[in-house]
């Protein structure tokens, strides 16, 4: 009975200890959702990571490890994107709970990446000192590779926390976004492991901490000093862009709310027009819309005519049949009549197709239309000295694809939007941080015109330089100067550093899986030998 009721020293410990990777991991999604829109505290991005990589490396199995990677993953997708679920209950017509468990399912399906990252470091750390560590930002640029180029979806990179400060964001023209989250996920590694360093070998640590720090200062320093701004444009090459938003209703059965809307966009570009009568070139952009013109109906350019007859090009959202379903168009009118045209590539989920949807035992429908993508990728050429490229919607999440329109000649890079689908939410200021990261790795100014907000202008330096705010019809005339010729090197190289980096984890995966081969032909040697 003695023994019985002796206490049970180290249980408490023991279960703290098996808790708390679990508990940093849900903490760690929380700070980096807070990091982002519409909280924007951008610092707790660096603590995040920080607790993320604490708890993987905390972790004693591989599984558990990869778990919370996972855990972490959807738990973040899932709170900085639930407003995808306006959608879906506004307009798709779902009961609130389906909505929200359908995004939590894409949550989680979208974290497969994240913890592979985690799978990747606990398995390339586990011994100490592990070159393993070297290699943490670039696993995590990896895990963000795929889910932006396989999962196609690269909503939300870390990079996206900081894409306001210049002194950070400006790193991407060497390597893209890639590079900018790599940067911060490195100062993180340096952080937790000089922390397990320090009690034993404080030099160590020190050599960690400063090493992470050096991953994240170097490339900022080179945008500090100007190595890494874009080269000044032709001032006296500008066009006046009158940029509309017209705040057209989503869907609605009373018809006259869109001639209304259509009558209101038509009054905001004369307007516009006027306040830009001294310009030599004008332009006038309208976004995505339920108002976007037929391109199949004959003479729908008549509708133009008050804007063309003034000797300005328009832009103007627009659908084509293609088969049995229709296309995303962008249509370039030119004062002669010319037209050029561009067939959007990357297609909205759910809102214009369901993925894998060949293979669900329930035909889900789209919010908007059953669209069909575009087959290749072009610019549109307006003068000699300017060429469009021009991205719709949810094409502003790849950045391949801006790289592409630069590389055909793009001068100035164009995304016509409609985050109406989203109500208020947060998705249109997180949406506008993926084009500042699109102006910077090109070296283009971005003009963002979207239905109801938020409409933006960003310089070629990534700077947001005015804005129309969400919910207000407006128009607003903008000088835009188009990119000089020289090519940033992201454009010349292209995710080469992400390439690099998916080199460098297969290289430290296969020296891990030679260190243990050797190990037991060692052991197997000895045990022959009779050692």
């Amino acid at each position: 009975m003695a023994s019985a009721a002796k206490p049970k020293t180290g249980r408490p410990a023991a279960w703290w200890t098996g808790v708390s990777p679990w508990l940093a991991a849900v903490g760690s999604a929380g700070l980096l959702t807070l990091a982002f829109p519409p909280f924007g505290f951008w610092p707790l991005a660096f603590v995040a990571l920080a607790l993320l990589l604490w708890a993987v490396t905390s972790a004693e199995r591989l599984v558990t490890a990869g778990l919370l990677g996972w855990l972490f993953g959807a738990l973040f997708y899932y709170g900085s994107s639930w407003w995808a679920t306006h959608s879906l209950i506004v307009y798709g017509g779902m009961s609130t709970p389906v909505a929200y468990v359908l995004i939590g399912v894409a949550a989680v399906l979208v974290a497969i990446p994240t913890a592979l990252f985690a799978l990747g470091v606990h398995l390339t750390t586990l011994r100490e000192p592990s070159p393993g560590w070297w290699c943490i930002p670039a696993w995590w640029c990896v895990g963000e590779w795929l889910r932006g180029e396989v999962f196609a979806f690269g909503w939300n990179p870390l990079a996206n926390a900081v894409a306001l400060e210049p002194w950070l964001a400006r790193a991407a023209r060497l390597g893209g976004h890639y590079l900018v989250g790599a940067m911060v996920t490195a100062f993180a590694a340096g952080v937790v492991y000089a922390l397990r360093q320090w009690p034993h070998r404080p030099v160590r640590a020190l050599r960690g901490l400063a090493a992470g720090t050096l991953a994240l200062l170097l490339p900022s320093l080179a945008a500090l000093t100007g190595a890494l701004r874009p080269p000044e444009s032709d001032r006296e090459a500008a066009v006046a862009v009158i940029a509309v938003q017209p705040c057209a209703p989503m869907l609605t059965k009373v018809m006259s709310a869109y001639d209304r809307a259509e009558a209101r966009q038509m009054q905001l570009a004369l307007e516009g027009l006027r306040a830009a009568s001294d310009s030599a070139r004008r332009m006038v952009i309208f976004p995505e819309s339920q108002i976007a013109l037929d391109a199949d109906r004959p003479g729908t350019e008549q509708s133009l005519r008050p804007l063309l007859s003034q000797g300005v090009w328009v832009l103007t959202n627009a659908t084509r049949r293609v088969g049995d379903g229709f296309a995303n168009t962008a249509l370039l009118y030119a004062p002669d009549g010319r037209t050029a045209e561009y067939q959007k590539v990357h297609l909205m989920p759910f809102g214009e197709y369901v993925p894998l949807g060949r293979y669900l035992p329930v035909e889900l429908p789209t919010l908007a239309v059953e669209a069909r993508p575009g087959k290749r990728i072009v610019t549109l050429p307006v003068t000699d000295d300017l060429r469009l490229g021009v991205g719709i919607c949810f094409e502003s999440a790849f950045p391949s694809l801006h790289r592409a329109f630069r590389q055909q000649g793009a001068t100035v890079l164009v995304n016509l939007a409609n985050d109406g689908w989203f109500g208020r939410t947060p998705g249109s200021e997180q949406h506008l941080r993926h084009l500042i990261y699109r102006a910077i790795e090109t070296g283009c100014p971005v003009v963002r015109v979207t239905n109801d907000g938020i409409s933006a202008l960003i310089d070629a330096g990534g700077q947001v330089r005015d804005v129309i705010p969400q919910g207000q019809p407006d128009v607003r005339v903008w000088p835009v100067f188009p990119a000089a010729s020289g090519m940033t090197p992201y454009v010349v190289v292209g995710d080469l550093f992400a390439w690099s980096c998916l080199a460098a984890v297969v290289g430290m995966l296969l020296w891990r899986l030679w260190t243990r081969i050797r190990f037991y032909t060692e052991a197997i040697t000895d045990l022959v030998a009779g050692e």
